[in-house]
């Protein structure tokens, strides 16, 4: 017999375990009567043998069930069982079968669990919920301007001063077989334009983003900025050093006629080691404001080409 059957012999076994009546009253063996979610040590029983999970215990000074006292020792054979159980995803529909630590990081992520629509909290106006999984069609077909699967989008914003939303803008580009998150954000206190860009990858430093912020009557002007993308776990990514930081009294210089500001961000992936600048265009040519980075190439010529061994980056 062959490793590949052999594989999926045992898949298909243990596929027809987890569905037995006999596994499912194993799984409600280790769920916490109290709460209802599922227990890991430490567990807890009560002198009668309720079992208990450790957060629930210490919120409860005597058993739920039969209210008398907690007993001083562990169910360790519970405790083991608790760590070895393949327990289903609670998200419905989620064929997902894991033990408790690899659950825990599985459920945050999981396609099944349902969301509101992110893009409300941003624009407001949509009422969408559903599976995780679903969001992004929901998107392509109900927010086609704020999505695409070009590796760049363009942007003509209106400014507001009495726009009060930290987060001005957030838009979804599909592309390099990810999903990477944009976000616009205005620190009022700091006086200051942010660029960020999150994607659903750990190794999201593979990536880099850039920020072409430009007057479309004045194409000899503009501002560019490179910097890496950051992964969507990362809780702090409003406070990364390598987030784009502008102050706005900058931004308020590259307004056009209608008060708004023009920008471009696009995606690409990185090779060897992209240095992150700041270049400024006008009249007189290019200001480099990041001497780590090499080769940059002072023109006063309309067209000038900015070049870092690798990778090369256009300026019009």
């Amino acid at each position: 017999m062959s490793s590949t059957s052999s594989a999926a012999g045992k898949k298909l076994v243990l596929s027809t375990l987890l569905e037995t009546d006999h596994y499912e009253s194993l799984i409600k063996e280790l769920t916490c009567t109290k709460c209802n979610r599922y227990m890991k040590p430490p567990i807890y029983l009560c002198v009668d043998g309720h079992s208990i999970c450790g957060p629930c215990y210490e919120k409860s000074y005597q058993c739920h069930i039969c209210q008398k006292e907690f007993a001083q020792i562990r169910p360790i054979v519970l405790e083991s069982l608790a760590k070895k159980v393949l327990f289903p995803c609670t998200n419905s529909g989620c064929p997902k079968h894991a033990t408790i630590s690899q659950l825990e990081q599985h459920t945050p992520s999981c396609q099944f669990r349902i969301i509101n629509c992110f893009m409300a909290r941003v624009y407001g106006e949509c009422s969408w919920k559903g599976r995780a999984g679903d969001w992004m069609e929901h998107c392509f077909t109900d927010h086609k301007q704020k999505v695409t699967e070009l590796p760049f989008i363009t942007v003509k914003d209106k400014w507001d001063a009495k726009r009060t939303e930290p987060v001005l803008n957030y838009f979804l580009l599909k592309c390099f077989d990810k999903i990477f998150n944009v976000y616009q954000i205005y620190d009022k206190r700091g006086g200051r334009m942010m660029w960020t860009v999150l994607v659903n990858d750990d190794q999201a430093d593979k990536f880099y983003f850039e920020v072409d912020i430009f007057l479309p009557d004045l194409p000899s002007k503009k501002i560019v900025y490179r910097r890496p993308c950051k992964c969507e776990k990362d809780a702090d990514f409003l406070e990364h050093t390598q987030n784009v930081y502008i102050p706005v009294e900058n931004i308020f210089s590259m307004l056009d006629e209608s008060e708004s500001v023009n920008f471009t961000v696009r995606i690409d992936e990185t090779r060897e080691s992209i240095g992150s600048c700041l270049v400024t265009l006008d009249g007189a040519g290019i200001r480099h404001e990041n001497r780590s980075d090499r080769g940059l190439i002072h023109s006063r010529n309309t067209r000038t080409r900015h070049e870092n061994r690798s990778d090369r980056v256009l300026v019009k």
